[in-house]
């Protein structure tokens, strides 16, 4: 039998072991260790494959970060970044995000070339600080996202020893005013009306309300599967790609009708809610759809299709559902983390004073 790489066998006394004996640069760097296996073959060539799969991805990861030096520039350690395994362990949602984050000042000016065009050694706090001050008067929390991902950059870059200094971190930031505009049942009512109305835009509808009714990320909404829904019971099973929690929702009467009958009309293939052309919808595309939508049904300009499961958790809130309650819905770690969503409101003190039996 053919063993695994770095895989050894010993015979004593015809008794056969097994060890992991990989190479002494991967034991010294702590990627992977020496280790006895015992006499199961199958379970130690299992060990030792699944070990060469993370002696790979270091060994990937470091043939870019070898070419980087203090003289590189801030483009080469993108490069490196996104082939690390700390990049690659994110989600697929977080992966693209940092992406997206990373790209967004790379033309800004740092002194007397592009941000992407400057050798880490000649990066300083005030450069960075008037980058991130051209951008925060557009958007304050774009600005800080943006901020807080050149941060975790530049902390890789400290750990593998191309600089010692993370500019990013010494930036004054502007703190971000909590987004509190939530949805009114009239203006889900509109945006349906007219989402339902054009066979084009019914997986939109389906996206939003699903989303408003299970109280979770529009993300998440787009890429269900069937394998994520039970059509008999009525329950939504997921995972959740920012936090990676798992979740199980009962769905509304009026929303499982609905999915049964796109069902049966879409449900030969995989996805839920696709696009006419049977494709998930990008975060773009749901994005402009749903602008349209919006516009067509009249609805204030303020409101957002990403303030509906904020909607849903401060109705929840309001009506007094225990916040242990909320987080096995929303999938929040912590009740501190849905501190945001309480409302001094007279609705709200209305039902405390009700559950106290006051009035």
């Amino acid at each position: 039998m053919n063993l695994a790489r770095y895989m050894q066998a010993v015979d004593r006394n015809g008794v056969v072991s097994y060890k992991y004996a990989p190479p002494p640069d991967a034991v010294e760097a702590g990627v992977v260790k020496r280790k006895a296996l015992g006499t199961s073959f199958i379970d130690a060539i299992n060990y030792c494959n699944e070990q060469n799969d993370v002696l790979d991805e270091w060994r990937k990861e470091h043939r870019y970060l070898k070419h980087l030096t203090t003289k590189s520039t801030v483009n080469d350690l993108v490069k490196s970044y996104r082939n690390s395994i700390d990049y690659n362990k994110l989600s697929v949602k977080s992966r693209y995000d940092y992406s997206y984050y990373l790209e967004c000042w790379k033309d800004d000016k740092a002194s007397h070339t592009t941000l992407f065009k400057t050798r880490l050694q000649d990066i300083t706090a005030p450069m960075v600080q008037r980058i991130y001050e051209s951008n925060v008067v557009h958007s304050v929390s774009l600005a800080n996202h943006v901020l807080a991902v050149y941060r975790l950059l530049f902390s890789y870059a400290i750990r593998n020893g191309f600089t010692t200094f993370n500019p990013f971190k010494s930036v004054k930031r502007q703190t971000d005013k909590p987004r509190r505009v939530v949805w009114e049942r009239e203006h889900i009512k509109a945006f349906m009306t007219v989402a339902f109305s054009n066979y084009e835009t019914r997986s939109l509808g389906l996206i939003v309300y699903t989303a408003y009714v299970a109280a979770q990320r529009l993300g998440d909404m787009r890429m269900l599967t069937w394998n994520n829904y039970n059509l008999e019971t009525g329950v939504l099973s997921l995972e959740q790609s920012k936090r990676r929690a798992r979740v199980s929702i009962p769905l509304s009467q009026d929303l499982q009708d609905m999915l049964r009958q796109q069902h049966k009309e879409v449900g030969w293939q995989q996805w839920m809610m696709p696009t006419s052309k049977m494709k998930p919808y990008t975060l773009q595309g749901l994005a402009k759809a749903g602008k349209l939508v919006m516009d067509e049904a009249g609805l204030p300009a303020e409101l957002q299709l990403m303030d509906l499961r904020r909607t849903a958790v401060t109705e929840m809130v309001g009506a007094g559902v225990a916040l242990t309650n909320i987080m096995s819905l929303t999938g929040h770690a912590t009740p501190g983390s849905l501190t945001p969503y309480v409302r001094h409101t007279l609705k709200s003190a209305t039902v405390a004073q009700q559950m106290r039996g006051m009035i």
